[in-house]
């Protein structure tokens, strides 16, 4: 449970930064239509909004990307024109992207000065540059992680908290922080909450954006909820329960409830037998589970648990030390010497939805459409050239049954929501019509409508028999949309969890191996 502590009295001093009528337009699009923000030291604000509703566009003008059209920035209540985003640093404002910035072939502790390395008598400061690089990280809760240690061997959650340890040697006035909890569970996800709470205990204004209303409820002072470029409203954070916040994003009531779920059949889609992944640590147990006809089995656990490894194993992007996989019995033997083959598991009906969109699942600087037909590309160019006809209609037949949000198939896919670029990235795979269909975070920073969208088009999915496997960090997510629950911990299944004892606590106490009463019925290994 998170409990809200500190922040100052709403008023208490003159703001850090405002921002007044601020206005943006794009070829076609009004992306900001007279937006007011006003962040005070001491206090954490939230900006909320569904994708596309001007929160990137807005960061990108606080932080001198990007140069409003009209309204205007007052910094500790004097006027300023943010020049550039090397301006906006120098003044104390700071922006953790959602996209993360970590360069992968620099060390850990070269990416935490990265721009701030610290000087004496004109040369580098080595002695000061660790002892920076040591608070920011024990801070972040990264405590024992070798500075010396390239970037890029980090995992994806590892890096998030790389990001903040960067923005908290920058001794910033004003944190923009985006989506920062959505790879993070468990330990640092508190390590997380710790440190804006801190930050704003020392007086930073700090900005949060997520899409976890429940989170935001929890650590915000005060809210602005964004819709269509504008600010809907402004207020203190007590002032909104999740049903207003959700209402005001998407202008209208919003059915949150799960879908109810048809009962699969008995028939194993997904055969897996001793399965093990190969890996440089040490080697986990085999994993060994079936998925049936219309069935949706959730994994959960913590980040590390070796729930993705598991769904890029099976889908042959990840090497296969050991075991068997068997599609409707048919057997997805593995790519020869080096242990992984993404087309055999292709061919036999598996497909996944990876975890990090924009680097595994898209193609940037390609349009909507391209991407749409990446992987059936023989269906739209039947003389061995691409037909823009045939992408157009296949994209325009994937929009009309996903709910795609696009302004048309040449749009480029970096200039889609989030929600709608992961509606792409699942239609590119549902043109091959899979049999199993693995989902690695689907739903991570979407907001509240798309989500309801994507959890319906799933349970659609497995009522016409296909079988799916999904990982997920978000408990309640693996609860209310999967048939039963697996439990990762280790790189192993260590329990499956069905009927009543799907409980958010029995998770945990697996994914921590932890007792609990009666752990002996409903899971097993």
């Amino acid at each position: 449970m998170l409990t809200r502590t500190g922040g100052r009295p709403f008023g208490s001093e003159v703001a850090t930064l405002t921002a007044t009528g601020l206005t943006k337009t794009f070829p076609g699009v009004r992306a900001l239509d007279g937006v007011d923000l006003t962040c005070r030291p001491g206090r954490v604000h939230a900006l909320v909004g569904e994708n596309g509703a001007g929160k990137s566009t807005l960061v990108r003008v606080l932080t001198g990307n990007t140069a409003p059209d009209q309204g205007r920035i007052l910094f500790d209540g004097a006027p300023v024109t943010l020049r550039t985003p090397r301006h906006a640093l120098e003044l104390g404002i700071t922006a953790v992207h959602q996209e993360l910035t970590v360069l992968p072939e620099l060390t850990v502790a070269e990416n935490v000065l990265l721009g701030q390395e610290p000087t004496a008598l004109g040369r580098l400061d080595r002695r000061a540059g660790d002892a920076w690089v040591a608070g920011a990280l024990d801070r972040v809760g990264l405590t024992g992680l070798d500075p010396e240690r390239r970037a890029g061997e980090l995992s994806l959650a590892n890096r998030q908290l790389l990001e903040i340890a960067r923005a908290l040697v920058r001794r910033s006035r004003v944190l923009i922080l985006d989506e920062p909890s959505a790879v993070l569970s468990g330990d640092k996800l508190a390590a997380l909450f710790d440190v804006v709470r801190a930050l704003a205990a020392d007086g930073v204004a700090v900005v949060y954006i997520s899409h976890l209303l429940d989170e935001v409820r929890s650590l915000a002072d005060d809210i602005t909820v964004l819709r269509d470029g504008a600010a809907v409203s402004s207020g203190l954070a007590h002032g909104y329960n999740v049903r207003r916040i959700v209402r005001e994003m998407v202008g209208r009531d919003v059915d949150t409830v799960f879908p109810v779920l048809a009962p699969p059949t008995a028939d194993a889609v997904l055969e897996v037998r001793g399965l093990v992944p190969r890996t440089r640590g040490p080697v986990p147990d085999p994993v060994s589970l079936d998925v049936c006809a219309g069935e949706i089995v959730g994994l959960a656990g913590l980040v590390g648990s070796g729930r993705s490894r598991l769904l890029r194993t099976l889908a042959g992007v990840r090497p296969r030390a050991a075991g068997t996989v068997r599609v409707k019995g048919r057997a997805v033997r593995r790519g020869g010497s080096v242990g992984r083959s993404p087309r055999r598991a292709m061919r036999a009906g598996m497909v996944l939805v990876p975890e990090e969109r924009k680097a595994d699942g898209l193609v940037l600087g390609l349009s909507a459409r391209a991407n749409t037909t990446l992987a059936t590309l023989r269906q739209v160019s039947p003389l061995g050239w691409v037909s823009a006809r045939r992408e157009r209609a296949a994209f325009a037949a994937e929009q009309d049954r996903l709910g795609i949000r696009a302004a048309g198939p040449d749009q480029d896919i970096g200039q889609l929501s989030g929600g709608n670029q992961q509606k792409v990235v699942l239609a590119k795979w549902l043109r091959r019509r899979p049999s199993v269909l693995l989902l690695d975070e689907p739903t991570r920073g979407v907001d509240v409508g798309a989500k309801a969208e994507i959890y319906r088009t799933i349970a659609g999915l497995a009522e016409q028999g296909m079988a799916v496997l999904l990982a997920s960090s978000e408990l309640p997510e693996v609860l209310g949309l999967a048939h039963r629950v697996l439990v990762c911990r280790g790189g192993a299944v260590v329990g499956e969890l069905t009927g009543a004892d799907r409980t958010e606590e029995k998770v945990m106490h697996l994914a921590l191996g932890t007792d609990f009463l009666g752990a002996g019925e409903g899971a097993r290994t």
